[in-house]
């Protein structure tokens, strides 16, 4: 009798063992089952830069391509949002998108959002990371997306995306040199001579790029342009020679007194063109830089106007 005891004594145990591990496993079961569905799951964002459409001497006009990902079994009724993007920390965007957007339960949609980008901020960040032999950047995208309808009691979530992207260097344009040896009373001509510089890994082409000069206060004194492509190779520097074709009868009324009296004369030249580019980002891409400088080669305009 004594020696069955403990062998019952061990059956009981292992039974309970048993039972508590089968409960243990359908009460998991049943928490599965019976658990929120949207508690352990969240919507996500996915960022890329989808085009640049307009380059100026201040701002870019580009589009960012915006992935909202919904794994939810509700749908997300957002009335809109604002948001933000920082280059290493720094932040170089910053909007609001105030359209309504309505994204199914377990679906995605792509949103292009129309963006401003100040220049000084971008450059200031790109040469930077450029001095460090760097040729990427992290980008941060951050969104507060208001909801219509709440999910969980909250009427807003933030969703954010950290990604490692290019770093994009936009093409630079500077007047290097001019000669004025043309300017004269018959047929008066400036040639400017324009550095173009490349930055990036890959080329890029000036598509019939034209230029307006104004002198001092006069506008449109001369005019150019270069029919066909001005082509600049990756990580280059090019020089071209752009001939402008000068009004006498305009430049002697504004600016006769300056020129005889031999001062300088400030001008600043609108740069147009279009970008060509196997890149996307900058394919089809408008340019419009001004770029401000100042004639004082003028003992040679005197002399000149005496031909």
């Amino acid at each position: 009798m004594s020696a069955s005891k403990p062998s019952k004594i061990i059956w009981i145990i292992l039974v309970l063992l048993i039972l508590a591990g089968g409960g243990w496993y359908f009460f998991n079961q049943y928490k599965k089952e019976n658990e929120n569905p949207v508690s352990g799951l969240k919507p996500k964002v996915e960022m890329g830069i989808g085009h640049i459409t307009n380059i100026t001497d201040s701002t870019i006009d580009l589009s960012l391509k915006l992935l909202v990902d919904n794994p939810l079994p509700v749908e997300l009724d957002v009335k809109g949002f604002n948001y933000f993007v920082q280059m290493n920390g720094v932040t170089v965007i910053q909007n609001k998108y105030s359209k309504p957007l309505l994204i199914k339960s377990r679906d995605s949609t792509i949103v292009m959002l129309p963006s401003k980008l100040k220049i000084k901020k971008l450059k200031k960040e790109g040469e930077s990371e450029a001095s460090k032999g760097e040729d990427s950047a992290n980008y941060h995208f951050e969104g507060r997306f208001a909801l219509k309808k709440p999910i969980l009691g909250k009427d807003t979530i933030v969703l954010s995306k950290e990604k490692r992207l290019p770093l994009y260097r936009l093409p630079k344009v500077k007047i290097v040199d001019y000669d004025m040896t043309k300017f004269r009373l018959s047929k008066s001509e400036i040639t400017l001579f324009l550095e173009f510089k490349n930055q990036n890994p890959f080329p890029v082409q000036f598509k019939n790029p034209s230029y307006v000069v104004d002198f001092g206060k006069q506008k449109r004194m001369a005019e150019g342009k270069v029919p066909g492509f001005t082509k600049i190779k990756g990580k280059s520097t090019e020089t071209y020679k752009i001939p402008l074709e000068i009004d006498m009868g305009k430049v002697l009324k504004a600016l006769g007194a300056v020129i005889v009296k031999g001062k300088s004369i400030p001008f600043t030249l609108y740069f147009k063109s279009k970008l060509v580019s196997d890149n996307d980002i900058f394919k089809d891409s408008d340019v419009n830089i001004v770029v401000d400088g100042e004639l004082k080669d003028l003992e040679t305009v005197q002399k000149n106007l005496g031909k």
